[in-house]
Protein backbone atom coordinates (compact mmCIF):
# COMPACT_ATOMS: atom_id res chain seq x y z
CA UNK A 1 0.00 0.00 0.00
CA UNK A 2 1.33 3.87 -1.51
CA UNK A 3 1.50 6.18 1.39
CA UNK A 4 -1.12 7.84 -0.73
CA UNK A 5 -3.22 4.88 -0.39
CA UNK A 6 -2.76 4.98 3.63
CA UNK A 7 -3.77 8.58 3.85
CA UNK A 8 -6.87 8.29 1.97
CA UNK A 9 -7.76 5.32 4.35
CA UNK A 10 -7.02 6.98 7.26
CA UNK A 11 -8.57 10.27 6.55
CA UNK A 12 -11.96 8.41 5.30
CA UNK A 13 -11.78 6.14 8.73
CA UNK A 14 -11.48 9.66 10.51
CA UNK A 15 -14.37 10.98 9.02
CA UNK A 16 -16.53 8.64 9.91
CA UNK A 17 -15.46 8.31 13.51
CA UNK A 18 -15.65 12.13 14.01
CA UNK A 19 -17.80 14.43 11.84
CA UNK A 20 -16.61 17.41 10.18
CA UNK A 21 -13.10 15.64 10.33
CA UNK A 22 -12.91 15.42 6.32
CA UNK A 23 -12.82 18.55 5.97
CA UNK A 24 -9.67 19.38 8.64
CA UNK A 25 -7.74 16.68 6.99
CA UNK A 26 -8.33 17.32 3.56
CA UNK A 27 -5.08 19.18 3.21
CA UNK A 28 -2.82 15.87 3.69
CA UNK A 29 -5.10 13.92 1.72
CA UNK A 30 -3.40 13.59 -2.27
CA UNK A 31 -6.33 13.38 -4.62
CA UNK A 32 -6.48 10.90 -7.05
CA UNK A 33 -4.27 11.42 -10.33
CA UNK A 34 -5.93 12.47 -12.77
CA UNK A 35 -6.41 10.97 -16.30
CA UNK A 36 -3.34 12.30 -18.97
CA UNK A 37 -3.71 14.75 -21.60
CA UNK A 38 -2.60 14.84 -25.10
CA UNK A 39 0.48 15.70 -23.85
CA UNK A 40 1.58 13.43 -20.88
CA UNK A 41 0.25 16.19 -18.33
CA UNK A 42 -0.72 16.37 -16.06
CA UNK A 43 2.87 15.79 -14.16
CA UNK A 44 2.43 14.35 -10.95
CA UNK A 45 4.04 16.50 -7.68
CA UNK A 46 7.53 15.96 -6.54
CA UNK A 47 7.28 18.59 -3.30
CA UNK A 48 10.30 20.29 -2.36
CA UNK A 49 11.43 19.18 1.40
CA UNK A 50 14.49 20.01 2.13
CA UNK A 51 14.34 23.64 2.40
CA UNK A 52 15.36 25.17 5.66
CA UNK A 53 16.02 21.78 6.97
CA UNK A 54 18.79 20.57 10.01
CA UNK A 55 22.18 19.84 8.33
CA UNK A 56 25.18 18.75 9.42
CA UNK A 57 28.17 18.46 7.66
CA UNK A 58 32.37 17.52 8.02
CA UNK A 59 33.93 20.35 7.18
CA UNK A 60 31.09 23.10 8.54
CA UNK A 61 29.29 25.25 6.79
CA UNK A 62 26.93 22.86 4.99
CA UNK A 63 23.67 24.63 5.83
CA UNK A 64 24.54 26.72 2.74
CA UNK A 65 23.32 23.49 0.79
CA UNK A 66 19.39 23.67 1.80
CA UNK A 67 19.32 27.82 1.72
CA UNK A 68 17.88 28.04 -1.94
CA UNK A 69 20.37 30.24 -3.09
CA UNK A 70 22.19 28.67 -6.39
CA UNK A 71 25.51 29.78 -7.75
CA UNK A 72 26.90 32.86 -5.62
CA UNK A 73 29.71 32.40 -3.49
CA UNK A 74 27.70 31.03 -0.74
CA UNK A 75 28.52 27.66 -1.24
CA UNK A 76 29.71 24.20 0.85
CA UNK A 77 33.13 24.79 0.45
CA UNK A 78 34.02 20.65 1.27
CA UNK A 79 37.97 20.56 0.76
CA UNK A 80 40.10 17.93 -0.64
CA UNK A 81 38.03 14.80 0.50
CA UNK A 82 39.70 11.56 -0.01
CA UNK A 83 38.29 7.54 0.40
CA UNK A 84 40.40 7.68 4.12
CA UNK A 85 39.11 11.17 5.08
CA UNK A 86 36.02 12.25 2.70
CA UNK A 87 33.73 15.02 3.47
CA UNK A 88 30.15 14.82 3.72
CA UNK A 89 27.13 17.08 4.47
CA UNK A 90 23.66 15.31 6.00
CA UNK A 91 20.18 16.72 5.66
CA UNK A 92 17.63 15.62 8.25
CA UNK A 93 14.34 15.41 6.94
CA UNK A 94 12.59 13.29 9.89
CA UNK A 95 10.00 10.49 8.78
CA UNK A 96 8.85 12.32 5.68
CA UNK A 97 8.62 10.28 3.08
CA UNK A 98 8.87 6.68 1.62
CA UNK A 99 11.09 7.79 -1.70
CA UNK A 100 13.22 10.85 -2.18
CA UNK A 101 15.06 12.53 -5.17
CA UNK A 102 18.32 14.21 -4.31
CA UNK A 103 19.65 16.68 -6.78
CA UNK A 104 22.90 18.48 -5.89
CA UNK A 105 24.59 21.36 -8.07
CA UNK A 106 28.14 22.48 -8.09
CA UNK A 107 27.28 25.96 -9.83
CA UNK A 108 30.76 27.64 -10.38
CA UNK A 109 30.67 25.11 -13.43
CA UNK A 110 29.50 26.62 -16.24
CA UNK A 111 28.96 23.80 -18.80
CA UNK A 112 27.58 20.68 -17.92
CA UNK A 113 30.08 18.76 -18.16
CA UNK A 114 32.68 21.08 -16.21
CA UNK A 115 34.29 19.77 -13.14
CA UNK A 116 36.87 21.67 -12.14
CA UNK A 117 35.50 24.46 -9.86
CA UNK A 118 34.23 21.82 -7.03
CA UNK A 119 32.18 19.53 -8.69
CA UNK A 120 32.83 15.55 -7.16
CA UNK A 121 34.12 12.95 -9.11
CA UNK A 122 33.44 9.59 -6.48
CA UNK A 123 30.96 9.94 -4.04
CA UNK A 124 27.90 8.00 -2.54
CA UNK A 125 24.22 8.99 -1.13
CA UNK A 126 23.59 7.71 2.45
CA UNK A 127 20.51 7.71 4.54
CA UNK A 128 19.61 6.34 7.94
CA UNK A 129 17.11 5.89 10.65
CA UNK A 130 18.32 6.01 13.70
CA UNK A 131 21.48 8.97 13.65
CA UNK A 132 21.08 11.52 16.17
CA UNK A 133 23.43 13.89 14.39
CA UNK A 134 24.20 13.28 11.03
CA UNK A 135 27.52 11.36 11.73
CA UNK A 136 26.77 8.65 14.11
CA UNK A 137 24.00 5.69 13.95
CA UNK A 138 23.57 3.10 11.27
CA UNK A 139 23.93 4.24 7.25
CA UNK A 140 23.08 2.39 4.17
CA UNK A 141 24.44 3.54 0.95
CA UNK A 142 21.69 3.88 -1.75
CA UNK A 143 23.63 5.14 -3.74
CA UNK A 144 27.22 4.88 -5.37
CA UNK A 145 29.06 6.58 -7.71
CA UNK A 146 32.26 6.42 -9.46
CA UNK A 147 34.20 8.66 -12.27
CA UNK A 148 30.61 11.35 -12.46
CA UNK A 149 30.97 13.38 -15.69
CA UNK A 150 29.04 16.29 -14.79
CA UNK A 151 28.23 19.24 -12.68
CA UNK A 152 24.59 18.97 -11.16
CA UNK A 153 22.76 15.25 -11.21
CA UNK A 154 19.69 14.02 -9.34
CA UNK A 155 19.29 10.08 -7.59
CA UNK A 156 16.27 8.80 -6.61
CA UNK A 157 16.22 6.64 -2.71
CA UNK A 158 13.80 4.82 -1.52
CA UNK A 159 13.58 6.78 1.80
CA UNK A 160 10.62 4.31 4.31
CA UNK A 161 11.69 4.43 8.03
CA UNK A 162 13.97 6.95 7.16
CA UNK A 163 15.19 10.33 8.72
CA UNK A 164 18.73 11.03 7.44
CA UNK A 165 19.91 11.54 3.68
CA UNK A 166 23.63 11.99 3.60
CA UNK A 167 25.86 12.96 0.59
CA UNK A 168 29.90 11.89 1.23
CA UNK A 169 31.96 12.77 -1.27
CA UNK A 170 35.18 10.35 -1.48
CA UNK A 171 37.31 12.15 -4.67
CA UNK A 172 37.62 14.86 -6.80
CA UNK A 173 38.85 15.45 -10.33
CA UNK A 174 42.81 15.56 -11.29
CA UNK A 175 42.12 18.97 -12.18
CA UNK A 176 40.55 21.05 -9.92
CA UNK A 177 40.28 24.71 -8.79
CA UNK A 178 42.51 24.64 -5.62
CA UNK A 179 39.88 25.38 -2.88
CA UNK A 180 38.81 22.00 -3.92
CA UNK A 181 35.02 20.59 -3.58
CA UNK A 182 32.04 23.39 -3.66
CA UNK A 183 28.45 22.51 -3.30
CA UNK A 184 26.31 25.30 -3.79
CA UNK A 185 23.11 23.15 -2.97
CA UNK A 186 20.96 19.97 -2.23
CA UNK A 187 17.28 19.88 -3.41
CA UNK A 188 15.34 16.84 -1.72
CA UNK A 189 12.14 16.20 -3.69
CA UNK A 190 9.51 13.88 -2.25
CA UNK A 191 8.72 11.19 -4.49
CA UNK A 192 6.00 8.96 -2.57
CA UNK A 193 3.54 9.62 -4.75
CA UNK A 194 4.70 8.63 -8.06
CA UNK A 195 6.52 12.72 -8.70
CA UNK A 196 7.57 12.62 -11.67
CA UNK A 197 8.16 16.53 -12.29
CA UNK A 198 11.09 16.06 -12.80
CA UNK A 199 13.24 18.50 -15.72
CA UNK A 200 16.02 18.74 -17.66
CA UNK A 201 16.99 21.59 -19.71
CA UNK A 202 19.23 20.20 -22.40
CA UNK A 203 21.36 22.46 -24.57
CA UNK A 204 23.72 25.45 -25.34
CA UNK A 205 25.45 28.23 -23.36
CA UNK A 206 22.22 30.17 -23.42
CA UNK A 207 20.26 27.09 -21.67
CA UNK A 208 23.18 27.37 -18.94
CA UNK A 209 23.09 30.72 -18.24
CA UNK A 210 18.92 31.46 -18.21
CA UNK A 211 18.26 28.16 -15.73
CA UNK A 212 21.39 28.61 -13.70
CA UNK A 213 18.73 29.64 -10.62
CA UNK A 214 20.96 32.26 -9.87
CA UNK A 215 20.41 35.56 -7.85
CA UNK A 216 19.96 37.44 -11.08
CA UNK A 217 17.55 35.08 -12.89
CA UNK A 218 15.12 34.87 -9.77
CA UNK A 219 12.12 33.57 -9.93
CA UNK A 220 13.74 30.43 -11.68
CA UNK A 221 11.39 28.27 -13.76
CA UNK A 222 10.57 26.23 -10.50
CA UNK A 223 9.88 29.42 -8.71
CA UNK A 224 7.37 30.42 -11.40
CA UNK A 225 5.66 27.11 -11.66
CA UNK A 226 5.86 26.57 -8.30
CA UNK A 227 3.75 30.43 -7.93
CA UNK A 228 1.02 29.30 -10.41
CA UNK A 229 0.57 25.84 -10.13
CA UNK A 230 0.01 25.01 -6.21
CA UNK A 231 1.17 21.68 -4.86
CA UNK A 232 4.14 21.91 -7.44
CA UNK A 233 8.12 22.76 -7.31
CA UNK A 234 9.65 20.66 -10.44
CA UNK A 235 13.05 19.24 -9.79
CA UNK A 236 15.40 21.08 -12.77
CA UNK A 237 18.53 19.84 -14.26
CA UNK A 238 20.32 22.59 -16.07
CA UNK A 239 22.37 20.69 -18.68
CA UNK A 240 23.61 23.81 -21.20
CA UNK A 241 26.82 23.39 -22.92
CA UNK A 242 29.04 26.66 -24.89
CA UNK A 243 29.24 26.36 -28.59
CA UNK A 244 26.35 23.29 -28.68
CA UNK A 245 25.49 22.20 -32.10
CA UNK A 246 22.79 20.06 -33.20
CA UNK A 247 25.14 16.84 -34.09
CA UNK A 248 26.10 17.53 -29.75
CA UNK A 249 22.41 16.50 -29.08
CA UNK A 250 22.13 13.52 -31.33
CA UNK A 251 25.47 12.38 -29.97
CA UNK A 252 25.30 13.52 -25.90
CA UNK A 253 21.31 13.05 -25.10
CA UNK A 254 21.94 9.57 -24.24
CA UNK A 255 24.86 10.14 -22.03
CA UNK A 256 22.96 13.19 -20.02
CA UNK A 257 19.91 10.84 -19.36
CA UNK A 258 21.58 7.62 -18.50
CA UNK A 259 22.95 10.04 -15.32
CA UNK A 260 19.53 11.27 -15.07
CA UNK A 261 17.36 8.33 -15.59
CA UNK A 262 14.25 9.68 -13.18
CA UNK A 263 14.28 12.86 -15.48
CA UNK A 264 10.63 12.95 -17.30
CA UNK A 265 10.71 16.01 -19.05
CA UNK A 266 13.53 17.05 -21.71
CA UNK A 267 13.42 20.30 -22.65
CA UNK A 268 15.19 20.79 -26.27
CA UNK A 269 17.15 23.84 -26.07
CA UNK A 270 19.94 24.18 -29.11
CA UNK A 271 19.20 25.80 -32.39
CA UNK A 272 21.08 29.30 -31.75
CA UNK A 273 24.80 27.66 -32.88
CA UNK A 274 23.39 26.41 -36.09
CA UNK A 275 22.12 27.77 -39.65
CA UNK A 276 21.48 24.93 -41.83
CA UNK A 277 17.74 24.79 -40.93
CA UNK A 278 16.53 21.00 -43.11
CA UNK A 279 20.04 19.38 -40.92
CA UNK A 280 18.94 21.14 -37.59
CA UNK A 281 15.19 19.75 -38.54
CA UNK A 282 17.32 16.11 -39.46
CA UNK A 283 18.91 15.84 -35.60
CA UNK A 284 15.61 17.70 -33.71
CA UNK A 285 12.96 14.93 -34.95
CA UNK A 286 15.61 12.23 -34.09
CA UNK A 287 16.79 13.72 -30.39
CA UNK A 288 13.12 14.49 -29.68
CA UNK A 289 11.99 11.06 -31.17
CA UNK A 290 14.10 9.37 -28.34
CA UNK A 291 13.56 11.40 -26.08
CA UNK A 292 9.51 10.06 -26.45
CA UNK A 293 11.09 6.65 -27.08
CA UNK A 294 12.11 6.65 -23.61
CA UNK A 295 9.19 7.30 -21.76
CA UNK A 296 9.99 11.04 -21.38
CA UNK A 297 8.06 14.13 -22.79
CA UNK A 298 10.01 16.35 -25.06
CA UNK A 299 9.38 20.27 -25.54
CA UNK A 300 11.33 22.41 -28.11
CA UNK A 301 10.93 26.06 -28.12
CA UNK A 302 11.42 28.03 -31.35
CA UNK A 303 15.14 28.81 -31.77
CA UNK A 304 15.37 32.65 -30.22
CA UNK A 305 16.32 35.27 -32.86
CA UNK A 306 19.82 36.88 -32.63
CA UNK A 307 20.52 40.39 -33.92
CA UNK A 308 24.35 39.96 -34.30
CA UNK A 309 23.80 38.04 -37.44
CA UNK A 310 23.50 39.68 -41.49
CA UNK A 311 21.42 36.09 -41.98
CA UNK A 312 18.45 35.32 -39.96
CA UNK A 313 18.97 32.21 -39.56
CA UNK A 314 16.91 31.88 -36.75
CA UNK A 315 13.69 32.17 -38.66
CA UNK A 316 14.16 28.83 -40.82
CA UNK A 317 15.56 27.26 -37.56
CA UNK A 318 12.14 28.31 -35.81
CA UNK A 319 10.48 26.84 -38.91
CA UNK A 320 11.93 23.85 -38.48
CA UNK A 321 10.94 23.52 -35.14
CA UNK A 322 7.58 24.14 -35.88
CA UNK A 323 7.01 21.12 -38.46
CA UNK A 324 9.30 18.76 -35.67
CA UNK A 325 6.26 19.81 -33.21
CA UNK A 326 3.63 18.98 -35.78
CA UNK A 327 5.12 15.86 -37.34
CA UNK A 328 5.77 14.45 -33.83
CA UNK A 329 2.59 16.44 -32.09
CA UNK A 330 4.49 17.49 -29.32
CA UNK A 331 3.79 20.15 -27.16
CA UNK A 332 4.96 23.21 -28.62
CA UNK A 333 7.68 24.98 -26.55
CA UNK A 334 7.45 29.33 -25.95
CA UNK A 335 8.38 31.16 -29.25
CA UNK A 336 11.74 32.94 -28.52
CA UNK A 337 12.25 33.34 -31.70
CA UNK A 338 9.50 36.18 -31.93
CA UNK A 339 9.34 37.70 -28.15
CA UNK A 340 13.34 38.30 -28.89
CA UNK A 341 13.05 39.86 -32.59
CA UNK A 342 10.23 41.91 -30.70
CA UNK A 343 12.74 43.02 -28.21
CA UNK A 344 16.76 42.65 -29.44
CA UNK A 345 17.81 45.25 -26.90
CA UNK A 346 17.22 42.22 -24.30
CA UNK A 347 20.03 40.44 -26.24
CA UNK A 348 23.40 41.26 -24.13
CA UNK A 349 25.59 40.91 -26.82
CA UNK A 350 23.22 39.69 -29.82
CA UNK A 351 22.77 36.21 -29.05
CA UNK A 352 22.53 35.78 -25.19
CA UNK A 353 19.55 37.06 -23.17
CA UNK A 354 20.65 39.72 -20.22
CA UNK A 355 19.34 39.23 -16.99
CA UNK A 356 15.74 40.88 -17.99
CA UNK A 357 15.73 38.82 -21.10
CA UNK A 358 16.76 35.34 -19.22
CA UNK A 359 13.35 36.55 -16.67
CA UNK A 360 10.96 37.22 -19.64
CA UNK A 361 12.68 33.83 -21.01
CA UNK A 362 11.71 31.77 -17.85
CA UNK A 363 8.32 33.74 -17.69
CA UNK A 364 7.74 32.21 -21.51
CA UNK A 365 8.69 28.78 -20.63
CA UNK A 366 6.14 28.61 -17.73
CA UNK A 367 3.23 29.91 -19.73
CA UNK A 368 4.53 27.21 -22.55
CA UNK A 369 4.55 24.66 -19.78
CA UNK A 370 1.07 25.03 -18.46
CA UNK A 371 -0.48 21.83 -19.97
CA UNK A 372 1.30 19.13 -18.64
CA UNK A 373 -0.11 21.20 -14.65
CA UNK A 374 -2.83 20.90 -12.62
CA UNK A 375 -5.09 24.54 -12.63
Amino acid sequence: MTRRHRTALLCSIGAVLVPGLAAVVSCCRSAPHPAPNRWGGPLVPAPLVSRGRTVASRPPGGEVVVDGVYRTSASWAGGHPTPAQPSWVAIKLGRCCSRILVSWTSSGNHDYRDLFYGAPVDYRIEVSSDSRDGEGGTWKTAVSVVDNPVRTRAHAVDFEGMRWVRMVVARLPERVNEWGLFLDEIDVHDLSDGGNDVWMFFGDSITSEVFDRGPNHRPAFADAIAERHRGYYPATIGAGTGSFHHPDAVRTLDAALAVNPDVHVVALCFGSNDWDSAAFRRDLENVASRVRASGRIAIVPRVPFRSDAKTDFAAGLAQAVDAVNASLSLLPGPDLYTWFRAHPERLADGLHPDDAGSLEMIRLWTEAAAPLYGP
